[in-house]
């Protein structure tokens, strides 16, 4: 189903059905409204070789089904004689209203006119949209607009959300003392999911004022219920070894993604939607000049960058690319699905977790010693890792890593140095990746597959490991 946010002059352009008696569009602004257009053209005159017949149409289930159905609101007129996009979407919310108290407002009706004036919603009620209802005129006007708006919509009433329950509540309804019960609750489970789910909470409540859809921002006054501090977690070369290992378990495409991470350490969301159109990974005769060119648009900073590929994260991408799992016709290094990048990265972490604690286990137990657990941490702490042995193992010049983490001139604040970080440094940057990938070959892909220092002097055999999604595995 085509989805389109209805204007008078969209509406006016339609053109007739072609092989089929109609065709239906939905509406973005308000979930449930679509447009049916029908075979017949308007024969003369403005609108020649347009749609003729234009109906609104809502599908909802209407008491006392329970499952979905159409009922037409009236025909779309592109004179005063038809009902008008905005009298659509008013009479569209009200009979939604309607249909949640239990009431079938087609049942009342008995001519266009009369159905308005009898459900079309006055000052008030129209502003006591539910909150699925703001929720979407929010994610069409503001959310669709965001790198990371799905992820929004999903914090606030997706399977974990905030207003998950709520949707069905008209949003002027909505107290601090609910909303504030609910943050609480969620920070039980995750602290700082909480913290950044109350951030969004207050961002839509404050759009819903600036849209009088609500008369004051009834979370603004609600405190973070999770105190944060600023992550300094950084892996040691050994477990970034288990991490390694334990992502060569994984099946495409998140073994393959995860490695890639540790090699190139650029943000999740960036690698994950990495494109085979933005990357060149050199021939025959420059091998070494493999890169991949970031858009402005899918970077935190909204700048472009061209990232050198060492050879090591060239052979994971080659690999990604040329695995049978992947969808061929697939514009995504990492996808499943064919139109979208990678998603689902809470079930991989847990088989990660599982893999990692496994091993560990393992090695324990060959050792005759209590296996602990690899202290928490997030993938993001992977850049961390990288920063932390770039600069101090490997001597990189702090700015030079500051670039290829993509920050903006966070070593220093000295403005001469800010200006300088604010360059290419491409050379610094090839420079610096190609000796952290020999790093990584040398301590942590090749120490994957030697025993530890009391597994070769107690003669006990040798764990058995997957190999890494890596040609060097």
């Amino acid at each position: 189903m085509e989805r389109v946010e209805f204007t008078p002059k969209w509406l006016d352009n339609l053109k007739p059905a072609m092989g089929a008696p109609q065709y239906e569009i939905a509406d973005t602004v308000v979930g449930g409204l679509r447009v049916r257009v029908g075979s017949k053209s308007v024969p003369d005159g403005r609108y020649k070789g347009k749609a003729l017949i234009i109906s609104f149409v809502l599908v909802a289930r209407f008491p006392p089904a329970k499952q979905p159905t159409r009922r037409v609101i009236g025909q779309y007129g592109r004179s005063e004689s038809g009902l008008s996009l905005g009298d659509a979407r008013a009479t569209a919310i009200a009979w939604k209203e309607a249909v949640r108290s239990g009431i079938d407002p087609t049942a009342i009706k008995s001519d266009p006119d009369e159905a308005r004036e009898t459900l079309a919603p006055d000052a008030e009620t129209a502003a006591t949209t539910s909150v699925s209802d703001a929720l979407d005129l929010y994610e069409t006007n503001r959310l669709k607009q965001l790198q990371r708006g799905g992820a929004v919509r999903r914090a606030l009433d997706g399977k974990e959300g905030i207003l998950k329950d709520l949707k069905d509540y008209p949003i002027r309804a909505l107290t601090r003392a609910d909303l504030a019960q609910r943050v609480r609750d969620r920070a039980k489970i995750a602290p700082i999911s909480a913290n950044r789910q109350l951030s969004y909470l207050k961002t839509f409540i404050g759009w819903c004022v600036d849209e009088e859809l609500v008369d004051t921002n009834v979370a603004e006054t609600i405190k973070k219920p999770s105190a944060e501090n600023e992550r300094d977690r950084y892996h040691t070369l050994s477990e970034l070894a288990q991490i390694w290992r334990a992502a060569g378990t994984l099946e495409y495409p998140f073994g393959p993604l995860i490695q890639l991470l540790i090699t190139l350490p650029m943000r999740r969301e960036e690698v994950a939607a990495m494109k085979v159109g933005e990357l060149f990974l050199g021939d025959d005769k420059r091998p070494d000049d493999a890169e991949w060119v970031l858009p402005a648009d899918r970077t935190k900073k909204k700048n472009a960058l061209r990232v050198p590929l060492s050879a090591l994260s060239r052979e994971i991408i080659k690999a990604a690319i040329a695995d049978s799992e992947r969808p061929a016709d697939s514009d995504y290094v990492f996808s499943t699905t064919s139109e979208t990048s990678v998603s689902g990265f809470s079930k991989a972490r847990k088989r990660l977790d599982a893999a990692i604690k496994t091993a560990r286990e393992k090695v324990a137990a060959l050792e005759g010693a209590e296996a602990e657990e690899m202290p928490h941490w997030v993938l993001h702490d992977l850049r961390t890792t990288f920063n932390t042995h770039a600069c101090e193992r490997l001597g990189v010049d702090a700015a030079v890593a500051d670039r290829i983490l993509n920050h903006v001139a966070t070593a220093t604040r000295s403005k001469i140095m800010r200006i300088y970080n604010r360059s290419e440094l491409y050379e610094p940057r090839k420079s610096a990746l190609a000796s952290w990938a020999e790093l990584l070959k040398r301590e942590v892909i090749k120490a994957d597959k030697r025993p530890s220092a009391a597994r070769r002097t107690s003669g006990r055999k040798r764990l058995e490991r997957n190999p890494p999604h890596s040609a060097t595995s």
